[in-house]
């Protein structure tokens, strides 16, 4: 933590949980959670890393709580694929395309956990 300058300890510890290559090996998926004490739920987060240039890129993806089943796939050498989580477990989302890689929510799992509930056909 940095407050005016200083150099402190975090209050946040931050556990790895899994890489995953892209096809080539050039791209490295990071994934992880923090936790930040008894007062905040546990964040899920996505990072990547460029092995040629050694830069780590972040802030892709976001969850609130662990990933659980959370499924991370390379559909390519620049483009992930996040599916197969709660769609209101979402925090955020965002593209940084300095890092080369498009990423993406599954579409059939976004449609499937917001469709309206169906009405039970009873007219009040």
């Amino acid at each position: 933590m940095d407050i005016l300058g200083v150099e402190g300890p975090s209050l946040c510890s931050y556990t790895d949980l899994a890489e995953f290559a892209s096809p080539s090996g050039e791209k490295i998926a990071k994934l992880g959670y923090s936790d930040c004490g008894a007062t905040a739920n546990w964040q899920t987060g996505v990072s990547i890393v460029d092995v040629k240039l050694g830069k780590e890129y972040n802030g892709f993806f976001g969850l609130d709580g662990k990933p659980e089943n959370l499924k991370v796939l390379w559909t390519s050498d620049m483009e992930l694929t996040f599916s197969d989580f709660p769609i209101g477990k979402l925090l955020w989302f965002s593209q940084d395309y300095m890092s080369g890689v498009k990423v993406k929510i599954e579409t059939s799992m976004v449609h499937k956990q917001i469709q309206p509930m169906p009405n039970n056909g009873s007219a009040d």
